[in-house]
């Protein structure tokens, strides 16, 4: 199977192609809000014709609303002439993969004082990502648990007494999510939700001028 992952949740933004498991191609960069035109760059730079693609899959987050909102845009026109099918897949898992941790649990900053974190066991979720307050982190570390984050930068003050040798930034790869929705397909596992990750309840602004 032919699979492009787009993976642009947190502060680096990944593409990849990955052919029968293999990675073939695989483009980074970082992020800038104002400026997305590495996404489609890094799109180009994988030099395919998008109509030999068997799947696509995009990263869920939880992380970055506008990478992600994007992310699914993208994937979504990629897909759309050929009605190539598209899956979504929890970003969290991707570094899991990478690390290789029988247990541990992806943490990140939700801004608003609060982190956001779900636990694996594996590559399997075992508790769903939720928000949580900074002093909640203790319920969540076992003994052997694996402190992972996208977001270390913005959090080392509130995880380094958990983190142990893994401290640093562990930014989810499309790679790596494209090779885990392979995993998953192969175990017959269910597809997770084709939607974002958004934790935050959404609010509501009052218009400036009342019709």
């Amino acid at each position: 199977m032919r699979i492009v992952a787009v993976e642009m949740s947190a502060s680096k933004g990944s593409v990849a192609l990955v052919d029968q498991g293999e990675v073939r191609a695989s483009f980074s960069w970082e992020e800038k809000r104002e400026n997305r035109q590495q996404l489609f760059d890094a799109l180009k730079a994988l030099a395919i014709e998008w109509s030999s693609v068997d799947q696509f899959v995009v990263g869920r987050g939880p992380g970055a609303f506008s990478g992600m909102r994007i992310a699914f845009s993208v994937v979504n026109a990629l897909a759309a002439p050929d009605k190539t099918p598209v899956v979504a897949h929890n970003s969290g898992a991707a570094v899991v993969y990478a690390r290789g941790a029988s247990q541990s649990v992806v943490v990140g900053d939700a801004r608003r004082k609060q982190l956001w974190i779900g636990a694996f066991e594996g590559l399997e979720l075992s508790r769903a990502f939720t928000l949580i307050e900074p002093s909640d982190l203790p319920e969540w570390i076992q003994r052997d648990t694996v402190v992972l984050s996208p977001d270390y930068d913005r959090l080392a003050s509130v995880l380094d007494p958990y983190m142990g040798d893994s401290a640093g930034s562990s930014i989810p790869q499309a790679a790596d999510l494209a090779k885990v929705v392979c995993l998953r397909a192969r175990s017959g596992l269910e597809i997770e939700l084709f939607e974002p990750l958004y934790l935050h309840p959404p609010v509501f602004v009052e218009p400036r001028f009342p019709a």
